[in-house]
């Protein structure tokens, strides 16, 4: 299933994507973005609709079904995303928690698989997750604390350390 399409990159781990359905894609979601040799991890930090305002207006209910090609370019969804880190292809951990080269315009978002959520959080059989920390001042705390929902219902070994984690976000909001 693909969320959307990269369709502008302001730095190596930020992206905007043009969502393909205006229902999917929500805050605090993991996704993937394949590239040559390896796959970069990131989440969606926000979502946002909008509606070109010079079409709103001016068809009828009763004409939208004759100029259904045109209506639909006045609706956009997009979400932003923030790169988390890179999994390499093939086998092994191979986590790296810093993006040092970024995706290309269109490039496909999909959701991240339960696979890749668990080795993207797992190194050496052990649950990880070293880039928490410094999201805190990134990344708003409901983002957060989806993210921590996420890891929890794929790493359920990460449960601990999460509530932990969860606690300390809960009382810095």
């Amino acid at each position: 299933m693909r969320l959307g399409d990269i369709i502008h990159v302001a730095s190596a781990d930020t992206y905007t994507v043009k969502l393909c359905d205006e229902n999917s894609g929500f805050a605090g979601q993991f996704v993937s973005i394949s590239m040559s040799d390896a796959t970069i991890i990131g989440v969606v930090t926000g979502v946002s609709h909008s509606i070109r305002e010079d079409m709103v207006g001016y068809i009828s209910q009763d004409k939208k079904i004759k100029y259904q090609p045109y209506i639909e370019d006045y609706k956009n969804s997009y979400c932003t995303v923030h790169g988390l880190g890179t999994l390499s292809d093939g086998d092994g951990d191979g986590a790296v928690y810093a993006i040092d080269r970024s995706p290309h315009i269109d490039d496909p978002v999909k959701p991240a698989s339960h696979d890749e959520i668990v080795r993207f959080h797992t190194a050496g059989k052990r649950p990880h997750a070293p880039y928490l920390h410094d999201l805190r001042d990134r990344l708003q705390s409901p983002v957060i604390l989806k993210m921590i929902d996420e890891i929890r219902d794929a790493v359920p070994e990460s449960e601990k350390m999460l509530d932990l984690v969860r606690k300390y976000m809960k009382r810095i909001a």
